[in-house]
C-alpha cells in the first residue's frame, strides 16, 4: 500500500526537522532556522542549515539537501515510505493509505517470490545439493557460509518444483512475471546455486545462479520482472548499506563470488552489477549511499573496458563521486581468487588504489610508450568529462608524458577544432541533437505543446525563447519541419532534455540560496521539486 499524498503533506505540517537533526548531531536552532554540524561528511565547523517552517536543510559542505522525509531516511537507512513512517510514529500521526492494484501486485509477488527462495533454500539443506555444496567448499564457503548469505539451490527436478508452485498456487504466467521463465517459454534455472538479488531495503526480488554442470551459461540472471530491473538493481548481501556508511566507500566488483569474498574478507560494502556492465542507474543508487567508490573489475581485458565505460556514465548521475581503482596483482584474476588463495594478502592489496584515470593510464602506459597512442588513448577516456576534470587529468598526463600541460592543452584544442572542420555544421552534441528531436516535434505539432514539453520550457528560458521566435517566424521553423525520428527517439529525447535542463536549473537554485545572507528556504523547496521530478523522469529510461 502507498501512503496518500494529503496524508503526507499533513504530516510535514505537524513536524519539525529540528527534533531529527539535533536528535541526531550537534547544532543550534534560533526561532525556526538553525545550523549543524553536517553528519553526512566529517567537518569540525556546522555548515549544515535547516529550518522549522519549510521542514528543509541544506550542506553547504557536500550540497546534500531536502526534506524532513529525506534526512530521516538517508540517517537512518531507510526506503522512502518507511521514513514517513518513522516521523508519524515520533508524532503519534495517523497516516492515510491508498490501495491501488501496482501496490497489490507488488505485495502479492514480494510474497510469492519470498515462498520460492524458501524452497530454494530448503532444497540446498537436502542431500540432492551435495554437489553444489561441495562446489562451494572448494570457493571457501561453508554451511555457516551458506546460511548467512542466503545461498540456495535448485535441482534438475523440474518436476517437484512444478508440484510446489501448484501447492502454493503459483502459476506459470506468476514465474513468468517474476523472471524464472525465459523468452521461449522455459524455466531460465536449472542445477544451479542460487544467490538472491536484494533490493536496497533487503527483500529479495530476483536471483542469480551458478551452474553446477556444463549445460548452459556458467552465470545466468532473472529475467526483468515487476520487481526486478537489471539496469537498475545490483547485488550486495544484506548489510550493504550499513557498511558502505560505516566505511564511507563502497565496492564495485565484478560477480557474485566477488561479493561473498569481500563480505568474508570484512568487507559488506560491496555491490555488484551481476555480471553485467555497469549502467548510470546502478551507479547512481549507489552514489545515494556514498560519494567514493572503489572499483575491482576482473584482471583481464573485459574488465579493463568495463573500468573504462564508468568514466563515460559516471556524469550522467546527479551526483558528483569520487571513484578510485583497485591495482590488484597480476597473479590473481578477479577478488575473489585473493580470498581463495591468499586472503591474509588482502588489506596490503587494499592500500594500492589509483584514482580512476591513473589507474587507466598506468595501465595503457604498461603496453604502449608511444606519446601519440597514450595522448589518443587520454582524448578517449577523458571524453565524457567536465572541462574542469579534463583540466585536472591534463597535469597527471603531463607528469606521466613528461610534456608541457600547455603544449597538451594546444594537441587537445588543435583536435577539437580539426574534428570539428571535418565535419562542419553537423557535428551536434547529443543535448543539440535532443533539442532539435523535440522542437522538430512542436514544430510539425503547429505548437500544440505537450505537457512535458512545456516542463522543459520551463527549466531554460533560452529553449522557450527559441520556440518562442520560430513560432512568429515561418521561415525559420520550415528548417525543423523535415527532421525525421521515431517515436522511442523523441520520447528519450524529452527525457534526456528534461534532465538536462533540470541539472542546470537546480545548480543554479542552490548556488542563489548559498550566496544569499538571508537565506530564502523556498529555493530549496524547488530544488526538491525538481529532483523529485527528476527521479519520475529517469524511472521511464
Amino acid at each position: 500500500m502507498g501512503i496518500a499524498r494529503q496524508s503526507i503533506e499533513d504530516l510535514k505540517k505537524r513536524s519539525k526537522i529540528s527534533d531529527f537533526i539535533l536528535d541526531t548531531t550537534s547544532g543550534k536552532l534560533r526561532g525556526t532556522k538553525g545550523m549543524a554540524l553536517c553528519p553526512f561528511h566529517g567537518e569540525k565547523t556546522a555548515s549544515m542549515s535547516f529550518t522549522d517552517v519549510e521542514n528543509l536543510f541544506h550542506c553547504f559542505g557536500c550540497k546534500e539537501g531536502g526534506d524532513i522525509f529525506k534526512y530521516v531516511q538517508e540517517i537512518n537507512n531507510l526506503e522512502f515510505q518507511d521514513a514517513i513512517e518513522f516521523v508519524a510514529e515520533k508524532y503519534g500521526f495517523k497516516l492515510t493509505y491508498t490501495q491501488t492494484s501496482d501496490n497489490s501486485d507488488f505485495k502479492i509477488y514480494q510474497e510469492k517470490i519470498d515462498l520460492i527462495n524458501n524452497y530454494f533454500l530448503e532444497t540446498m539443506k537436502s542431500d540432492i545439493s551435495k554437489d553444489a555444496k561441495a562446489y562451494l567448499q572448494t570457493r571457501r564457503y561453508d554451511n555457516s557460509d551458506i546460511e548467512k548469505y542466503s545461498i540456495s539451490f535448485i535441482s534438475k527436478d523440474e518436476e517437484s518444483f512444478n508440484k510446489f508452485c501448484k501447492t502454493n498456487e503459483i502459476t506459470k504466467d506468476d514465474l513468468q512475471r517474476l523472471g524464472f521463465i525465459s523468452s521461449n517459454g522455459n524455466m531460465l534455472f536449472k542445477n544451479r546455486i542460487m544467490f538472491p538479488i536484494l533490493s536496497f531495503r533487503n527483500n529479495i526480488i530476483a536471483f542469480g545462479g551458478r551452474a553446477i554442470d556444463d549445460f548452459g551459461p556458467k552465470y545466468l540472471n532473472s529475467s526483468d520482472s515487476v520487481l526486478y530491473k537489471k539496469n537498475r538493481n545490483l547485488y550486495f548481501t544484506n548489510d550493504f548499506i550499513t557498511a558502505t556508511k560505516k566505511k564511507g566507500y563502497a565496492f564495485i566488483v565484478e560477480g557474485y563470488f566477488d561479493v561473498l569474498s569481500l563480505n568474508k574478507l570484512g568487507y559488506a560494502n560491496s555491490a555488484s552489477p551481476s555480471g553485467t556492465a555497469l549502467t548510470y542507474q546502478q551507479l547512481e543508487s549507489i552514489s545515494k549511499y556514498t560519494s567514493k567508490i572503489l572499483i575491482c573489475f576482473d584482471n583481464d581485458e573485459a574488465g579493463l573496458k568495463a573500468t573504462e565505460r564508468v568514466l563515460e556514465i559516471k556524469n550522467q548521475i546527479s551526483k558528483q563521486v569520487e571513484i578510485h581503482c583497485l591495482n590488484l596483482p597480476t597473479e590473481y584474476k578477479d577478488i575473489s581468487d585473493v580470498f581463495e588463495s591468499k586472503p591474509e594478502t588482502f588489506d596490503d592489496i587494499l592500500k594500492d588504489n589509483d584514482e580512476i584515470i591513473e589507474y587507466l593510464l598506468n595501465k595503457f602506459l604498461k603496453k604502449e610508450s608511444n606519446k601519440k597512442s597514450v595522448f589518443n588513448y587520454f582524448r578517449k577516456i577523458t571524453a565524457k568529462l567536465s572541462p574542469l576534470e579534463v583540466d585536472i587529468a591534463l597535469d597527471l598526463l603531463s607528469t606521466k608524458l613528461n610534456t608541457e600541460k600547455e603544449i597538451l592543452k594546444r594537441e587537445l584544442n588543435f583536435h577539437t577544432e580539426e574534428e570539428f572542420e571535418q565535419v562542419g555544421q553537423t557535428s551536434l552534441n547529443s543535448v543539440s541533437i535532443f533539442k532539435d528531436i523535440v522542437t522538430s516535434n512542436i514544430v510539425q505539432n503547429n505548437f500544440e505543446i505537450s505537457k512535458n514539453e512545456k516542463e522543459i520550457l520551463s527549466l531554460n528560458s533560452e529553449y522557450a525563447e527559441l520556440i518562442s521566435t520560430l513560432q512568429n517566424d515561418k521561415n525559420k521553423s520550415k528548417e525543423y519541419q523535415n527532421i525525421s525520428f521515431l517515436p522511442d527517439q523523441y520520447e528519450e529525447a524529452v527525457v534526456r532534455l528534461y534532465l538536462h535542463f533540470a541539472n542546470f536549473k537546480i545548480e543554479t537554485l542552490i548556488n542563489r540560496f548559498e550566496q544569499q545572507e538571508d537565506k530564502d528556504f523556498s529555493l530549496l523547496q524547488q530544488v526538491e521539486d525538481l529532483k523529485k521530478k527528476k527521479e519520475i523522469y529517469q524511472n521511464t529510461i
